[in-house]
């Protein structure tokens, strides 16, 4: 129910802070008697290629927020530049994905779960890993749906006629949204499969499929550079987002039918 992103930003710092402390106890267990690399397969398999393609772009793709937050940044200015605020985001992230992702495979090899604190131990620090991300999430709820909701208003706002209905429309909606989410969560239950189908399904098409195709409409005709090779690049990348959202999805929706 906050809508301003300017109050959301200390609670997501909070969340923030929850993350990292999950994430030092979740190194903590994962590096602890590490087996040497050979004991584990190097490459699962040519089939979990498109379900990976999602899960990546899933982890990756936050498109959606970035014109948000640099608006309502105090210094814009800071968010760009190879040292800015977006960049230096990434590389932190990249870092921390790669890291779990390598020694937590390293660690649980092919029987690792859709979240790597599902295989944490039972003991009372593990236990307080899961409490402590899923209170995070809570709080960074309201961050995540602030686009959603910008989206999704308007829309709404245009079919509703009467004063009641436009004074308490919007609460209902934020509601109604957050319980769809609740009912998706409850009735799939494979973590892993639902995040790879979004992320080949939709963050596909928001980060690497539109964006392109926008600047191809941008500089067309006479501004493509030399020989066209904006064009061609493009097209390239179009042509790997389409084929990793029909593959990626395909696998993704085929994994949840097949999980009991």
């Amino acid at each position: 129910m906050v809508k301003n992103l300017k109050y959301l930003t200390p609670v997501s710092l909070v969340a923030s802070i929850m993350t990292a402390w999950g994430l030092i106890v979740t190194f903590y267990y994962i590096l602890q008697n590490l087996p040497h690399t050979n004991t584990v397969k190097p490459f699962a398999s040519w089939h979990q290629l498109p379900l990976y393609f999602g899960t990546a772009i899933f982890a990756f793709e936050g498109i959606g927020m970035v014109l948000p937050l640099e608006n309502n940044m105090k210094t814009p200015e800071a968010f760009g530049g190879w040292n800015g605020v977006l960049n230096t985001g990434m590389v932190i992230v990249a870092v921390l994905y790669a890291s779990i992702g390598f020694f937590g495979y390293l660690k649980y090899g092919n029987h690792v779960h859709g979240s790597i604190t599902l295989n944490l131990p039972g003991d009372l620090l593990a236990q307080s890993v899961r409490a402590v991300m899923a209170f995070s999430i809570f709080l960074s709820f309201g961050l995540q749906f602030y686009v959603p909701m910008n989206i999704v208003w308007p829309y709404v706002k245009s079919k509703l006629t009467s004063d009641y209905a436009l004074k308490h429309g919007e609460a209902a909606t934020r509601v109604i949204m957050v319980f769809i989410t609740f009912v998706l969560a409850a009735i799939i239950p494979n973590l892993s499969g639902i995040i790879s189908l979004v992320g080949a399904f939709s963050s596909s098409a928001l980060a690497i499929i539109f964006p392109p195709f926008f600047e191809i409409i941008t500089f067309w005709p006479d501004r493509l550079g030399k020989d066209d090779w904006k064009l061609w690049k493009d097209v390239l990348i179009i042509v790997f987002g389409v084929s990793g959202f029909a593959f990626g999805t395909y696998a993704s929706i085929d994994n949840i039918l097949q999980t009991p």
